[in-house]
């Protein structure tokens, strides 16, 4: 290995992004409400352009480039793509804060009007159950009734027919 790749290799090394761990529905943590705007930020701030190619490579354009112009020229794009990594991240963890609070929200909404449509229909159900064994009650009374006039029928049918 040449000089010129050691002092980059020892000087220049790209930062993997952390990456997040899924969350389970469960597992978010909702207790910070993410900025409205955050989207905007992160569109706004990575549109600036602080981060172009251009920028970026600000070497001059004479031919005779030293082995340190190029060095520099390199760490340069490196640090460049690590901010833009972070800057990524940032977003993305912004995105997905904002996302799991809207979920959160949304899935209370749903859990709130759910309930209040079993509050009402239980109580119509209730009303309706009532009814419904109020008409079972009379049905019974009626049923003994009909028993006992057989009963009776029976006998003076019997009592005839001695």
């Amino acid at each position: 290995m040449t000089t010129l790749d050691s002092s980059i290799n020892e000087e220049t090394e790209f930062f993997p992004v952390e990456s997040e761990k899924v969350s389970t529905a469960g597992g978010g943590d909702f207790s910070n409400k993410p900025s409205e705007d955050a989207k905007e930020n992160c569109i706004s701030n990575y549109q600036t352009g602080e981060f172009n190619s251009e920028n970026v490579l600000k070497i001059a354009e004479n031919k005779g480039l030293t082995r340190l112009d190029i060095q520099e020229a390199a760490n340069n794009i490196i640090e460049a793509t690590n901010k833009k990594r972070k800057r990524d991240s940032d977003m993305l963890r912004d995105f997905k804060k904002t996302a799991e609070y809207q979920l959160c929200t949304t899935l209370l909404e749903m859990q709130h009007h759910i309930h209040k449509v079993y509050e009402r229909q239980g109580k119509l159900m209730e009303d309706k159950m009532q009814e419904l064994m109020a008409c079972l009650g009379r049905i019974g009374k009626l049923e003994e009734e009909l028993g006992e006039f057989r009963k009776a029928l029976q006998l003076l049918y019997h009592d005839i027919n001695s």
